[in-house]
């Protein structure tokens, strides 16, 4: 029986071999053919445990092990987080799986491991410590007794990516419990392998291979040391500092050659050095008394490391890094601070600050020839940290305790600065000039949001001065834009650093010279000029009455504005400069949205070359964030020129959707089905696209693609708008959209997705429509909510049950529940419920909570339950922000002037399309969330509650204190 099951494994690895080449033999149909039967395959049992086995054998093709360790790691991030029962990795696959992965990880080839790793790394996010109990044992089992450095090295780098979830998780019970957890268990080995590792270092007895692999193995143990202290000092930790932190001093002074990088690549002796000074700023932001006794060897040591490094790009992290160390330590008190010696501040600004400042021959270089990694890199909030932006840090840092002596330093370097570019070669002057508007920056700027830019300003820098004197001459005076572009683009990011503090008159008299620069041939200038457009018009005021505006008024910015919009997209269609520019898409995306009305006219006619570059570009969409934006500038477009063109808009717009819908361009379908939705919205008829298009869009292959949901949902919520025209369409296809319902509601990631489509039933489409399929419907939920303890699950569907209640005025919800089970409502209400409603709602989930809730308490078996009836109550104080202590509870800030940001992923990422939501897919007026009929909550709610309860609440009151509030409020 074994041996005929190893046969049946053994065809079926021969099968699964065959096809994972195919994947990759460069045959389009053949990959495509190959790749859906894996799809089909993999929802077999033992799918994952096969391809295991096919990575372990050394016999099998090399190619076909690389696609298979991709494939295997692809399978893991779309199918570990689905349920079982929904087509999600079975439970004794899952052990299986866990089992075996890291010790076939150890022993692969290095391809096939960083796949591996990237898929234990996902399946340690939500499994790990509660659901993958041996993970650490085995780990401490390889690290105590294994004498192979590459297992040794491979053990600690999967300890790292493990423990990496505690560096971006909310501090909770739950996160706390699993730090003491892994502490505990794997302290000891930690300290053991580290003083191991350093012994063998610093003896320098070791060849350059292995010193290859130690510093490998350091790097790991580094980073693990990091995330292990970063929610909390353990207190093991804390009683071994001594022996960690001479370790740590001993490595910054190391140096060998088969570890040092060359030319711009960093090698592992910069890359350890660098997460070292991440560590002593850890322990300087953290746990300054602790670190207070090496504070200054480790100042000191940094200072030198600093000054003794060379201008070479491999340098680059090293520095940013030992410079924020230094900059954490300024910004903090210290019982004996080195900072408060004014001569070590003058030092540290002539030979940290002001080296780090200037721009050097190869920044020079990637300004002229890789603009898009320039701009990236200079952007504010970039994550790259470069020698420019931490010394600009550092000089914010020192000046938060000793701002008047390091701003007296800083002007006179200016000053001299200025003095010295009237006397050196123009190409010199330039660079000094440049580093002074950055050091300009770094000394006013003393408060900033992403948002908003900057908020506070130090008092001892005269912005408007500089202003005058130097930034507005270079950007109007009569030399052609062609020349001194560095100092051009500098110029333009001062202003749009400072576009809060420059007043509206000073900056309309140089709009003209911002809009000329979006011409400009060089690629930072014309990126630059359209960011400092774009947040200029984003800039707003607030009143004496707190009433907050545009600074700039539209009808008067609307000729310039426009007139910038042809040059961008030109230079776009063009690929001039920055292949498919993000900056300046946004820039036209915003443009439009800030217009709105005004832009209306000129809108139809930007939307022909959109759509031309829309569909050039998805021959190849290769850059996610321009992908956004372009369909953001459409969005923004359609939503002011549709209300009063409709015809017009589809004629142009709907060649190209159906061209990517019928090319299936999986990078553009998400937007794709959002601005269907939004035309679908203002269309005065269905299309037969419409009518064409609907059944299609419940195909399973469409809704398995994460991407695609929340897209699907808004497109389905447009046909449910319009029932009248769709209602046989709808009542024939109901099942399939319950289906997909069930589908996207048993995935933890698109939960939240099934709960959107489901108030949007509720809320547009007649009960009669999905009556029959009600009560099967709220059984699926019931039982997700069983399975799945969320708070955020309960959250959503008590949400969803409230949005029932106040939209409809049958008694079907409480019928349903009670068919399904008697007295269920009043134990959902006592055990659900309650809890729900003392969460933080945003403002149109606490409308329709608080009218369901009410029409929860007239249902006999509530009302006549004391307990239920009195949860309700304490639930409507908190709802209507009764409570004696409660501010005025705001709604959320739904404002046009923030995108969202474009997640990435993590170790070992193959590319994935992933879902950002359009700002402007609603029409005027349509955003009011759930609650659009009820304009005032206090007004609705009393109107509600006062017939029926006042004099129960006042009755509850006498024995309730908490219900109180709400009997006052209905008196």
């Amino acid at each position: 029986r074994r041996s005929a099951r190893m046969a049946a494994d053994a065809a079926q690895m021969a099968q699964l071999t065959q096809l994972l080449q195919q994947t990759v033999a460069g045959n389009t149909q053949a990959m495509q053919a190959a790749t859906q039967q894996l799809r089909q395959a993999e929802t077999t049992p033992g799918f994952g445990l096969i391809l295991l086995q096919l990575l372990r054998e050394a016999s099998v093709n090399e190619g076909a092990r690389h696609a298979g360790a991709i494939y295997f790691k692809n399978f893991v991030r779309r199918l570990w987080s689905v349920e079982a029962t929904s087509g999600g990795i079975s439970a004794s696959d899952r052990q299986a799986i866990k089992q075996h992965l890291l010790t076939l990880m150890l022993q692969a080839p290095k391809q096939v491991q960083v796949q591996l790793a990237a898929g234990l790394e996902e399946i340690s996010i939500t499994d790990y410590p509660n659901d993958w109990a041996n993970l650490l044992p085995e780990i401490v089992q390889h690290l105590k007794t294994s004498q192979d450095m590459n297992v040794l090295k491979g053990t600690m780098e999967t300890a790292h990516t493990v423990f990496l979830k505690f560096r971006h998780q909310q501090r909770s019970e739950t996160l706390l419990k699993e730090v003491k957890y892994t502490v505990t268990g794997f302290q000891e080995t930690h300290l053991e392998v580290f003083k191991a590792a350093c012994q063998r270092i610093l003896g320098n007895a070791l060849p350059g291979d292995q010193i290859k692999l130690h510093f490998e193995l350091m790097k790991a143990l580094i980073g693990a040391f990091y995330s292990l202290n970063v929610v909390d000092l353990p207190e093991f930790f804390e009683d071994h500092r001594e022996e960690y932190f001479q370790g740590f001093l001993s490595l910054l002074k190391f140096k060998h050659p088969a570890v040092q990088g060359s030319g711009d690549q960093a090698g592992l002796q910069e890359q350890v050095k660098a997460s070292i000074c991440e560590c002593f700023a850890l322990y300087t932001d953290k746990y300054q008394e602790e670190f207070s006794p090496f504070l200054l060897p480790c100042v000191k040591d940094v200072w030198e490391l600093l000054v003794g490094v060379d201008q070479q790009e491999m340098n680059d992290q090293l520095v940013a890094r030992g410079i924020q160390f230094l900059s954490s330590a300024a910004a903090t008190r210290w019982p004996q601070s080195p900072f408060d010696d004014p001569n070590v501040l003058s030092g540290i600004c002539e030979k940290v600050v002001f080296p780090n400042i200037v721009l050097r021959d190869s920044d020079a270089e990637l300004f002229e020839d890789n603009p898009s990694e320039y701009v990236r890199r200079d952007l504010e909030g970039a994550d790259q940290e470069t020698r420019r932006r931490s010394a600009m840090d550092l000089v914010k840092a020192m000046g938060k305790l000793h701002e008047a002596k390091v701003t007296e330093i800083l002007v006179g370097y200016v000053k001299a600065l200025m003095e010295q570019a009237r006397q050196v070669p123009p190409e010199r002057a330039e660079r000094f000039k440049d580093a002074c508007i950055y050091l300009c920056i770094a000394l006013a700027v003393r408060g900033q949001t992403r948002k908003e830019g900057v908020t506070m300003v130090n008092q001892n820098v005269n912005i408007t001065e500089f202003f005058t004197n130097l930034v507005a001459p270079e950007l109007t005076g009569p030399e052609p834009i062609t020349q001194r572009s560095i100092l051009r683009a500098s110029c333009l990011k001062f202003i749009t650093v400072f576009r809060n503090q420059l007043a509206r008159e000073q900056v309309g008299a140089l709009l003209p010279a911002i809009c000329k620069h979006v011409t400009a041939q060089n690629a930072v200038v014309h990126t630059y000029a359209g960011i400092c457009l774009e947040l200029l018009i984003a800039v707003k005021d607030k009143s004496p009455q707190g009433q907050v505006s545009f600074r700039y008024d539209p009808a008067v910015m609307k000729p310039s504005l426009l007139q910038v919009v042809d040059p961008i997209l030109q230079t776009i269609a063009s690929m001039k400069g920055i292949e498919m520019n993000e900056y300046l898409m946004r820039t036209v995306a915003r443009i439009f949205t800030f217009l709105k009305q005004h832009g209306a006219e000129a809108g139809l006619a930007t939307l022909r070359p959109l759509s031309t570059i829309l569909v050039a570009v998805s021959a190849n969409p290769s850059n996610p964030m321009f992908n956004h934006n372009l369909f953001e500038a459409i969005a923004s477009i359609v939503k002011v020129t549709v209300p009063s063109g409709p015809d017009a808009v589809e004629a142009v717009l709907l060649p190209s959707l159906g061209q990517i819908l019928e090319r299936n361009v999986a990078d553009f379908l998400p937007y794709t089905f959002q601005i269907l939705g939004l035309l679908l919205d203002a269309s005065p008829s269905a299309k037969p696209l419409y009518q064409d298009l609907f059944a299609r869009l419940l195909t399973a292959e469409l809704w398995k693609a994460q991407a695609n949901v929340p897209g699907l949902v808004r497109l389905l919520r447009a046909y449910f708008v319009k029932h009248a025209a769709f209602g046989e369409l709808l009542r024939s296809h109901l099942q399939a959209i319950l289906e997909r319902f069930q589908f996207v509601l048993c995935n933890r990631k698109t939960e939240g997705a099934a709960f959107e489509l489901l108030n949007a039933m509720y809320m547009h489409l007649p009960f009669e429509l999905y009556g029959q399929h009600f009560k099967p419907l709220l059984t699926v939920l019931l039982s997700r909510l069983q399975s799945t303890k969320s708070p955020k699950l309960q959250r959503d569907f008590v949400v969803s049950c409230n949005l029932f209640m106040h939209r409809n005025a049958s008694n079907a919800m409480p019928q349903a529940f009670n068919e399904i089970q008697p007295g269920l409502l009043t134990n959902l209400v006592v055990n659900v419920w309650a809890p729900v409603l003392k969460m933080t709602l945003r403002l149109d989930e606490r409308k329709v909570c608080a009218m369901g809730v009410a029409k929860v308490m007239a249902v006999d078996e509530v009302r006549q339950n004391p307990q239920a009836l009195t949860l309700c109550c304490v639930g409507l104080v908190h709802l209507l922000g009764l409570m004696p202590s409660a501010t005025a509870l705001a709604d959320d800030d739904l404002s046009d002037d923030e995108a969202p940001p474009i997640k990435d992923g993590g170790a070992g990422l193959e590319y994935e399309v992933s879902f950002s939501k359009l700002r402007n897919t609603d029409i005027p007026g349509a955003a009011s969330g759930l609650a659009p009929d009820i304009p005032d909550l206090h007004t609705a709610a009393k109107a509600v509650l006062k017939p029926g309860f006042a004099g129960a609440a006042a009755q509850l009151a006498q024995s309730t204190p908490d219900v109180q509030p709400l009997a006052m409020f209905l008196q």
